[in-house]
């Protein structure tokens, strides 16, 4: 395979899982272990507390804190602790990229080979910490391979499943070593019909398993099941508990589930506040859904103290730009009827026909072409 943009490939390799076992790898922490595990499983208090205690081993000049760190702070939603300046990440990497290299050459060692790879963002480092049987590893290349698999244009459908199959089959290495992301990714593959046949009690099975272990987006989808009553009966009260459980972690998901379960009073009490401040920490940590279902609660003055429809055209912007076809509809609205923006029917149909095409409207999409846009 071709070598990748670093800051793009890094990125998807951080979104991958982590073992909670120590390695010959400078023998790294529990604390270097839950950052790197807490970054991809959804859990930003957790990244943050863990960068906190790996940045302070890091000062003392530990190298393989301070490398982890470095790679860390390559990424742009790096917590507080891990925000370096340029010239301090340039050292951290530079001083200790030797040591990680002969560790990862010459012995071979699986973490050490998985760092090489988050630093070179080569997919010939990551393939050989693969077969290493590092953890990490079997999951990023299971994102990679999901990555190319449904963004690549010119793939046949054959490409398509083979490369869905060569992740949920990386990712089943993971699961296999009880590894929570593995678990979770695994059961994404099941519950989503990816790379093999459907299951959901299957699916269930692995979230469950993931969530037990702490994993907060398993947690929050071991709440779907519960609302939606999908392999296990239907319990709204028990549901709300997974998804406040996983909103605690600061999961912007479980953030957003649990604020929807407040606003309907669905197994919890009515609570709009509460409600409102979960959407507001949803929206801020990316949650697309979250931004829109704000802007549509500003916009009618539902569970706010009182309505914004200029704030609510901006978080439907927000999400529209970000591909979500109920903002765009929403955002049509608005300059349909001049809320919180001045009427433009040009721009109110625009947006109409990208939400159509954004759903697979073959007509809308042609529209869009032959109006360049």
């Amino acid at each position: 395979m071709a070598k990748k943009a670093k800051r793009s490939m890094a990125g998807l390799l951080l979104a991958a899982s982590v073992a909670l076992t120590a390695t010959a790898a400078g023998n790294p922490s529990a604390a270097i272990l839950r950052l790197l595990n807490s970054r991809s499983s959804g859990s930003p208090r957790d990244f943050a507390e863990a960068a906190e205690e790996v940045a302070a081993q890091a000062k003392e000049g530990k190298s393989v804190y301070a490398f982890v760190l470095g790679l860390i702070s390559r990424e742009p939603d790096a917590p507080p602790a891990a925000k370096l300046d340029a010239e301090t990440q340039k050292r951290y990497l530079d001083e200790n990229r030797p040591k990680i290299k002969r560790i990862a050459e010459e012995r071979k060692n699986a973490m050490a080979l998985y760092l090489m790879a988050l630093d070179s963002g080569d997919t010939n480092d990551l393939h050989r910490a693969v077969e290493a049987g590092n953890v990490q590893a079997q999951n990023a290349w299971g994102a990679l391979k999901f990555q190319l698999a449904l963004s690549d244009p010119f793939a046949t459908s054959n490409q398509i499943a083979r490369a869905l199959h060569e992740a949920h089959d990386a990712f089943k290495l993971a699961a296999g070593t009880g590894d929570a992301n593995g678990l979770y990714n695994l059961g994404m593959c099941l519950w989503r019909g990816l790379g093999v046949a459907r299951d959901d009690q299957a699916a269930f099975n692995c979230f469950r398993a993931a969530a037990e272990k702490g994993h907060p987006e398993a947690i929050n989808n071991i709440g779907g099941f519960f609302r939606e009553g999908v392999v296990v009966e239907r319990d709204p009260e028990l549901s709300a508990k997974w998804f406040a459980k996983s909103a605690s972690y600061g999961n912007p998901i479980g953030q957003y589930n649990y604020a929807l379960a407040l606003r309907r009073a669905d197994g919890v009490e009515k609570d709009d506040k509460k409600a409102l401040e979960l959407l507001e920490k949803s929206a801020a940590g990316g949650c697309i859904e979250a931004v829109n279902t704000l802007g549509v609660a500003l916009w009618k003055g539902d569970g706010v103290p009182k309505p914004d429809a200029q704030r609510a055209f901006e978080l439907f912007f927000r999400a529209a730009k970000n591909g979500y076809p109920p903002a765009m509809e929403n955002l049509s609205t608005c300059y349909e009827r001049g809320e919180g923006v001045e009427a433009d029917e040009r721009q109110s149909l625009a947006w109409k026909m990208r939400s159509r095409a954004a759903r697979g409207d073959r007509a809308a999409q042609d529209w869009l072409r032959s109006n360049g846009l």
